[in-house]
Parts: C-alpha cells; structure tokens; sequence
C-alpha cells in the first residue's frame, strides 16, 4: 500500500513567475535588486564542496554494535519497530485501508510526534508514520489482508537491537533502502521523491558540520539575487524547477524520519542535517531504482 503525504502545503511551480512576484515587497528605488547570478551548471543553491559519494562506504561503523547504535537512533527506524510493536498480532483498518484515527493517536504518542493540535482526518497526514507504514508493507513486516493489519515474515527479521545487533542492523538498513526506493517509483507528483541528481547532491552536504542550509523559499532566493538568469536576464525557470525540486524531496525525507529538517528563526533559511548511515542506504535506493527502471 503506498500513501502519499506532505508535511508542508507544497504547491507546484508556476508556469510564469506572477505568482511568486506578486509576494514580493515594494521595490525600494534606493536600494535596488541583486543581479541574477550567472548560471554554472552546478546546483546554484549547493556549496562546492563536502562528502563525495565515493567517501560513503568509508564512512559507516563496522562493527555491529556500533552499527545498530548509530541507525536506531535514526527516526525512521525507531518509529518503524515502534510501528510493528503497535500492530502487535494484527489491528483493523478503515474503509480507505489505514489505521484506525484512534490508533493513529496512540502511535503519536508513542512515536513523541508534536502534531500542534492538529485535528486528525486519516493516517496519511503525518508523514512519521506513513514513512515506516510504506517501508514495513514494502518488505513484508506488514501485510494487509480482509480489513486488517498483520505481522509478515519479513524480507528479514525485524531483529531486536539488543538482541542480535547484526540481525538488527540488516534489518534497520533494509527498511531505509525500501523507503527511499518506494518514494522513488512513487514520483514527486504524487507525494515520493523526484529522485534528481540535485537532491542527492544536497543529501551529501546535509552530513557536513552544520548540515545543508538552503534559502527558505524561491522568494527569498530571488530577493538575494541568487536565481541564475536565463538569456533574457529574467530568473531562470529551470533554475527554480530545480530548486524547488530538490528541496521538496528534502522536506519528504525529513518528514519521513531520515532527515532532520530546521527552520531557522529568521524565517531566511531551513536547515537539513543528515547521517551518513541514511546517505549509504539512499544512494544504495537509487542504484538498484536506476537498475530496475
């Protein structure tokens, strides 16, 4: 079962810039525009350097304790063995095949998700279930069967850290991959991941010291003048496209549990941290998406 979801009120691009142009304030005649940067070729919205993709295997804890350690304390995972313990021997589903609103709640508790008070409608609002709901249905955890929920065999066990950490470990990494790898063949229109080479570029830089930071909105971006020009010196619009693009798919990872995702208080800039565990298993994702498709 995939769900779609979005933890922001995420809208398409537009076609022509009026709508982002009609958001911007009165132009100050004394204080006139940044020119638009030429474009480069490189994402403008990236630093230049940071981890290569070849450093990757390089990077991750060897040793199965160590291993276990370090991915439990990813959100994804956490949440996702949170989610089979809930289901327990089997919980019923709704109409539209989710879980129970009551159950939903429970979950959010347990999963210590802030939910502002909002007012519930279906599951598929809150992206820190529905991201190891479609991971643990992907790989068989879960299976859903006649209105209801129930335990799988699995792809592999659903080991207990403490237990068995290398069980545990094949476990935690298989519901990463299936994650990344569903949103993939699910597609950005419809709530996954675009998956352009933009965004895991930008996941390389969300492991860097202070983590990936991005300008809050195109608008903002704009007004600082860092939106190369197309020929005709106006904001190139596959500039934007690719802006927008990558950091939708930030947004979906972050509200899926594999991204941490901060806004700044200035409202200026949001910040992604990552871990090199969610960046080995993202691009091991794509491989094998690359390889089926």
């Amino acid at each position: 079962m995939r769900e779609t979801h979005s933890s922001r009120d995420d809208h398409p691009v537009p076609d022509d810039l009026s709508v982002v142009f009609s958001a911007a304030p009165a132009p100050q005649p004394e204080e006139p525009a940044p020119a638009a940067a030429e474009p480069t070729g490189w994402p403008w919205f990236l630093p230049q350097d940071g981890l290569r993709h070849e450093d990757l295997v390089h990077a991750v804890d060897q040793d199965p304790r160590d291993a276990a350690e370090s991915l439990a304390r990813i959100p994804l995972v956490r949440r996702a063995v949170t989610l089979l313990e809930h289901i327990g021997s089997g919980r019923p589903l709704t109409s539209e095949g989710e879980l129970d609103p009551a159950d939903v709640r429970a979950l959010a508790v347990a999963m210590d998700l802030d939910l502002d008070e909002q007012e519930l409608v279906s599951m598929r609002e809150i992206g820190a279930i529905v991201g190891p709901w479609n991971s643990l249905i992907a790989g068989k955890w879960l299976s859903v069967s006649g209105g209801e929920v129930v335990p799988g065999e699995g792809m592999v066990p659903a080991a207990a850290r403490s237990e068995d950490p290398a069980a545990f470990v094949r476990f935690a990494r298989a519901v990463i991959v299936l994650l990344v790898l569903e949103s993939l063949g699910q597609g950005g229109e419809e709530g996954g991941l675009f998956g352009g080479s933009d965004t895991f570029t930008a996941l390389l830089h969300t492991v860097a010291p202070d983590g990936l930071l991005l300008p809050a909105t195109i608008r903002i971006a704009l007004d600082q003048g860092l939106v190369p020009a197309d020929p005709a010196g106006d904001p190139d619009m596959d500039e934007i496209n690719r802006y927008w693009q990558a950091e939708r798919d930030l947004g979906t990872l972050a509200a899926y549990g594999l991204l941490h995702r901060e806004p700044l208080p200035d409202g200026q800039a949001v910040r992604y941290l990552g871990t090199v565990e969610v960046l080995v298993e993202a691009y091991g994702a794509l491989e094998m998406f690359e390889e089926l498709d």
